[in-house]
Order: structure tokens, then C-alpha cells, then sequence
């Protein structure tokens, strides 16, 4: 259990500026960015942890929006997040690997959808791509096997450790004067005659002048609260195979396969601490909660990897995960704005919240501004200022003098031999 993230000059009658719930990436990145820019913000999170839900089952991987669909909010938010996360990332002291990805073409028919990806990606100002012949592929990657029909380079594509990244969000925010609450289910939710809006938890009630909705798999739940019923989540679940870091030099970059409608596909790829990691699958999933992994599924990507990397097929996994998203019935992300009702819902998000974030906290912030007529009641704290970091055994980390419980398996299996490290 973490030690309680909740300061101590506020009491149940304070009015907050803003509410967020959900205390996932998107979530801490809004109350991160609504933090610094001067709002007195409140973070509720229904579990004991934060990033319990979909944020505790994705790839840790920074993406340049080469694939998001053009003129999308999404790749608008892609595009603003990935220059200043790097400012981030440094100010805090966080480890990032910006280590490249390698789109391979495994057929004729995949190779000829590379230019058009190639001149898409260049068409929406992404970092420079190139196509690469058989022989350069191989050259970067020569461990690949040995029916590669053509591939893509996309040198930006970047590795990070997704729940330190995450967490550190929140952390700051909390230095600056966020108040986070977990384990507080949001139970109803009532705008108030005063046009503000009172959100009753198991924590008890809140007040704020305006709520935003990050609650991701739950998010539509959330909005029914407030009476606002316009989506429903369907869950897309993704299972992955881990593998020990002594097979990490089979690879020297990401290897994509090439993109569908439903995604990115199943990618190999090194995390930031070394680990190799095989997936996400793309599966429909029934329910709401995390499943388990399933063997045969796991197997299957093992098979994957094995076709596609030589060598990788002799050395066992040593973990295996899964994560949900929350998916909708639309394709891009969407942030809905209600100034009547004193609330923001942001939905839509696929495997990219991470790698949008901060675009999507822009976003929020600039429709609290423009639409709600909301300023800070606070001076802005924008400074980036470094974050003391020591993990804890088993499964803890130590940011300042604050201890969080690690959620994610990324983290978890990247720092067993490195527990009492200092970053």
C-alpha cells in the first residue's frame, strides 16, 4: 500500500477549481498540466493505487503519430506531446531510450503500402521516415528473418518507463498543490445551484467549479452519473510475452508489423530497461476488469516472435501481461466539452494516452479557459524541477519522500535487478 498522496491544508467544505477523475495517464497529465498552470485541482482515483486500469497494461511506448489518422485530434495531440515530453522527461530525471522503429513489410502486399505510409506520415509533418531496401534492413537488423520483403525507418519512436512516467505527472502535481485522493469511488454526481458541481465519493464529497472526465474504461459510467449518457466503452483487451534482457541484442530497434484498422499490431520491442516484449494482441473482452493471460494466445505470439527473430524462439518468457482499452464506438480521440453542465468528458483513446497526453491536457485547458470562462486562482508553477527516485522491494518506489506502488509489470520486471538503484 502507498503512503496516503494527500496534503493537509484543505478541508471537505473547500471548493476546487477543477475535479479530475481518473487517475490514469490522461488523468494525471490533466491535473499535472491544470496544476501548474495556476487551478487548484483535485485528483480522484476509485482504486487504492494510481494507474490501476489501462494505463497499468500498455507498451511504454512514445509514439510520433505516423500512423494516426491525418487531421485527427489525435495526431493534433500526438504531435504537440512528443517535442515537449522529451523537456519532461529530462526535467524530472526519467529514463527514456529513443531507440527507433522499423516497420517491416513481411510480403509483397505489405510492401507496397509503405510509401503511402511514408508519404502520409511526411504529409502531417512527422519526423523524417524512410524506406529502407532489403539489404539496409538487414544491415540495422540482422537478425531478422530472412523473408523481409522491404521496410520503413521511423528513427524518433522512443521507449519510456510507462508508470514512472505517469506517476511523476501526478508527483508534481502534488508538489504544486494538487490534492489526490484514492480509493474514492465516484457514486453521484449533482451540479449545484450555484453552478458548480458537487461529486459525492466514498471519500465523501468534493465541490468544483468544473469536472473532467478521464475515466477511461469507466468513463461512461462517470458520465451517466452526471446525466450525461452520449458513449459507451467497449473494451479491446491486449496480452503480451515478456522476455528476459539477455535477448534484448536480438533486436537493435521496434519492430512493426504493418498497421491495420484495428491498430499498430503485434510489435517486438525492447523497453527502456532492456526487457524484449512481444505484442499487443487486439481481442474483444466482455468485461470491464483485467483478465488473465491466456496460454494459448501466448503462445501464438511466442510463434510470432520466433518467425520473425531468429533465436528469440530459444529463450523462455519470463512474464506475461495484459491491458484493456478503453475503446468506443469511434476510431479518434474525442474531448467533449459541456459549459451548461460544468464538464469535460475525454474518450476515444486508443493505445496512444500516453503519447498524446500532454496535448490532451492542452486541449482541456484551453476549453476551461475559452468555453467555461474558468482562470486560476492561483500563480502558474510551470518550472520542470528534478524528482529524487529509489525503488523500494518488491514492488515500490520511492519519489521524494513519497512511497507508490508500482502497477505496472514494465517497471516491475525492468527493475528486479535493480531494486535499490538510485536513477
Amino acid at each position: 500500500m502507498s503512503i496516503p498522496v494527500t496534503a493537509i491544508w484543505w478541508t471537505m467544505a473547500d471548493i476546487f477549481d477543477v475535479i479530475v477523475v481518473g487517475g490514469g495517464v490522461v488523468g494525471c497529465a490533466v491535473v499535472w498540466e491544470m496544476t501548474s498552470r495556476g487551478y487548484r485541482c483535485l485528483l480522484l482515483e476509485k482504486n487504492e493505487n494510481l494507474i490501476s486500469e489501462a494505463s497499468s497494461g500498455n507498451s511504454g511506448m512514445l509514439h510520433t503519430g505516423f500512423d494516426a489518422p491525418a487531421d485527427s485530434l489525435e495526431l493534433q495531440c500526438i504531435t504537440y506531446t512528443f517535442p515537449r515530453m522529451f523537456d519532461v522527461l529530462q526535467g524530472f530525471g526519467l529514463v527514456y531510450d529513443k531507440i527507433g522503429a522499423t516497420m517491416v513489410a513481411w510480403t509483397q502486399e505489405q510492401a507496397s503500402k509503405l510509401p503511402l505510409i511514408a508519404q502520409r506520415s511526411k504529409t502531417a509533418g512527422i519526423s523524417p521516415t524512410r524506406e529502407l531496401s532489403v539489404s539496409e534492413l538487414y544491415s540495422r537488423e540482422p537478425r531478422l528473418s530472412r523473408h523481409a520483403q522491404g521496410a520503413l525507418w521511423i528513427p524518433e519512436e522512443t521507449v519510456v518507463d510507462p508508470w514512472l512516467t505517469a506517476i511523476s505527472f501526478a508527483h508534481d502535481a502534488r508538489r504544486k498543490g494538487a490534492v489526490i485522493e484514492t480509493d474514492a469511488l465516484v457514486q453521484n454526481i449533482c451540479k449545484t445551484d450555484d453552478q458548480r458541481v458537487d461529486v459525492m465519493t466514498s471519500r465523501g464529497q468534493f465541490t468544483g467549479n468544473v469536472v473532467i472526465n478521464c475515466g477511461g474504461l469507466y468513463g461512461d459510467i462517470v458520465d451517466k452519473l452526471a446525466g450525461l449518457q452520449h458513449f459507451s466503452i467497449a473494451p479491446k483487451k491486449g496480452q503480451y510475452a515478456i522476455y528476459p534482457k539477455k535477448v534484448k541484442h536480438l533486436i537493435n530497434s521496434s519492430i512493426l508489423p504493418i498497421p491495420t484498422e484495428k491498430g499498430k499490431g503485434e510489435i517486438i520491442f525492447k523497453t527502456v530497461y532492456g526487457n524484449v516484449i512481444i505484442g499487443p494482441t487486439f481481442e474483444e473482452s466482455a468485461s470491464r476488469r483485467r483478465p488473465e493471460s491466456d496460454s494459448n494466445t501466448i503462445q501464438r505470439l511466442m510463434r510470432y516472435g520466433d518467425s520473425c527473430v531468429r533465436g528469440l524462439g530459444e529463450c523462455p518468457i519470463v512474464n506475461t501481461y495484459t491491458g484493456l482499452r478503453p475503446a468506443t464506438e469511434t476510431k479518434d480521440y474525442w474531448i467533449n466539452s459541456y459549459p451548461e453542465s460544468c464538464w469535460i468528458t475525454i474518450g476515444g483513446i486508443r493505445s496512444t494516452g500516453l503519447s498524446g497526453s500532454l496535448g490532451i491536457a492542452d486541449k482541456v485547458r484551453n476549453l476551461i479557459v475559452n468555453q467555461h470562462g474558468l482562470e486560476p486562482s492561483r500563480t502558474k508553477r510551470t518550472d520542470l524541477e528534478r524528482i529524487a527516485i529509489k525503488f523500494v522491494p518488491p514492488s515500490h518506489a520511492m519519489l521524494d519522500d513519497v512511497t507508490y506502488t508500482i502497477t505496472h509489470p514494465i517497471t516491475l520486471s525492468g527493475i528486479e535487478t535493480r531494486l535499490d538503484s538510485q536513477l
